[in-house]
C-alpha cells in the first residue's frame, strides 16, 4: 500500500516533550535540523520501517465539526504552505504535551518531518510524519588518544525500534486526512491515538478483514472453548485462517460450511454471535469481504499454538498439519485421578 522507494525528505525539526503531569518542560528547537545526506538515509529507515508492518487506515476524526479538529487544521496548514512547517511542529509539539497528562507517559524526542514524493497506491504524495523516541539505550563510545583506549558509557536513541509515529497523507483532507499510525507501547495507547491524533478507522477492506478476524478469535474464546476446550477453540482459529489464505474474499454463509459443515447448532450460534459482536463493537461486519492479506499475515502471527496446563506442561499444535492434531492428538477425563489428560500418539521422538 505503501512505498518509500522515491521519497523525499523536505523539512526536519526535532524537539523534546516531557510529562504535565510530572511537571517536566519540552525543548523546542527554534530551527530545523540540517541532514547529511548519510544521516537523512539512516534516518529515513528508523522512522518508516514500522509501516511495512502498518495494516490498517485512519483519519481524523470529530464527534462534532471537522473544522474544531485541531490536529487536522495543523495538517491543513502544513500542507497548503510549507513554509510553516516549522512554526505548526511547535503547535504540535504544545499539543502532544497537554494531552501528557498520565503518570505512565514517558518523555522523549519528537521528530517532525515533512516528506515528498511518498507512494499511496498509485499516486504520489505529500505527508507529515510525527514520531516519538522513548526509549534509550546505552552504548560504548571508545576513542584512542595518549597512547591508550578510553571507553565511556552514553546513552541515545537505538534504531531497532521507534515507539510511536504517524503518518498524515495529504489526500480526502474534506473528510479528514488518511493516517498511518503505529504504537509500540500498550501502556498508554489511548493517548496517541484518540487524545493526541484523534483519530478512527477507515472502514476498507483491512478494517472488515480485521473486524472479521477479531470476530472468529472472540468465538473461538467465548463460545468454542467453552463448550470444547482450548484444542478445539485451537483448531477452529486454524482453520479460520486457512479459509482467508485459500480464498479472495470472505462469504458470510459460504464460511460457516466450510468450518462448520453439518453441524447446524454451531452455524446458528456464529450467525448469532456475529449479531451481538456488531452491537457490542458498534461495527457493521458486511456478509462478503474482499479478504487484506496484509492483515491475514499480521493476525497469523499473533495467534498462539500452545496450550497451557496447570500441571506446568504445555501441548504445542503444529497448524501447518492440523489433520496430525486431530488424528494423533486425544483428550479426555480419568475418574481415578479426578483429572483431564492429553494423549499423544508418535512413531519416534524427533531431535
Amino acid at each position: 500500500m505503501l512505498n518509500f522507494n522515491n521519497i523525499q525528505l523536505r523539512q526536519t525539526v526535532v524537539h523534546q516533550v516531557g510529562n504535565k503531569n510530572k511537571g517536566q518542560k519540552c525543548f523546542t528547537s527554534r530551527h530545523p535540523v540540517d541532514l547529511g545526506e548519510r544521516l537523512e538515509e539512516t534516518l529515513k529507515k528508523y522512522l518508516l520501517k514500522p509501516f511495512r508492518q502498518v495494516a490498517e487506515t485512519f483519519h481524523f476524526s470529530h464527534s462534532t465539526d471537522m473544522s474544531y479538529h485541531l490536529m487536522n487544521g495543523i495538517a491543513g496548514k502544513i500542507f497548503n504552505a510549507n513554509e510553516e512547517f516549522h512554526v505548526q511542529s511547535i503547535e504540535i509539539l504544545n499539543h502532544l504535551y497537554n494531552q501528557s497528562n498520565h503518570p505512565q507517559i514517558k518523555s522523549g524526542d519528537l521528530f517532525l518531518v515533512l516528506f515528498d514524493d511518498v507512494l499511496l497506491e498509485d499516486e504520489l504524495v505529500q505527508a507529515i510524519g510525527i514520531f516519538k523516541s522513548e526509549r534509550k539505550d546505552a552504548f560504548l563510545q571508545v576513542s584512542a588518544g595518549n597512547e591508550r583506549i578510553i571507553i565511556n558509557q552514553e546513552e541515545g536513541i537505538s534504531l531497532r525500534k521507534i515507539d510511536k509515529g504517524c503518518l498524515i497523507m495529504n489526500i480526502f483532507d474534506d473528510e479528514g486526512y488518511r493516517i498511518f499510525s503505529f504504537d509500540n507501547n500498550n501502556y498508554d495507547a489511548d493517548y496517541w491515538k484518540n487524545q493526541f491524533l484523534g483519530i478512527d478507522y477507515v472502514q476498507d477492506k483491512n478494517y472488515d478483514t480485521r473486524s472479521y478476524i477479531d470476530m472468529c478469535k472472540s468465538f473461538a474464546e467465548e463460545v468454542i472453548r467453552e463448550k470444547s476446550g482450548k484444542k478445539e477453540q485451537l483448531e477452529f482459529l486454524s482453520e479460520s485462517i486457512n479459509y482467508f489464505d485459500f480464498n479472495e474474499k470472505i462469504n458470510n454463509g459460504d464460511f460457516k460450511e466450510t468450518l462448520f459443515q453439518e453441524d447446524e447448532n454451531l452455524k446458528r450460534e456464529f450467525t448469532d454471535y456475529k449479531t451481538k459482536y456488531e452491537e457490542d463493537f458498534n461495527v457493521v461486519i458486511p456478509e462478503e469481504i474482499p479478504i487484506s492479506r496484509v492483515v491475514v499475515q499480521k493476525q497469523k502471527r499473533a495467534i498462539k499454538n500452545l496450550i497451557k496446563l496447570d500441571t506446568g506442561i504445555q501441548v504445542k499444535l503444529d497448524f501447518k498439519d492440523l489433520e496430525s492434531t486431530r488424528k494423533f492428538v486425544e483428550k479426555g477425563f480419568d475418574p481415578d485421578k479426578g483429572m483431564h489428560f492429553y494423549k499423544v500418539f508418535y512413531n519416534e521422538e524427533l531431535n
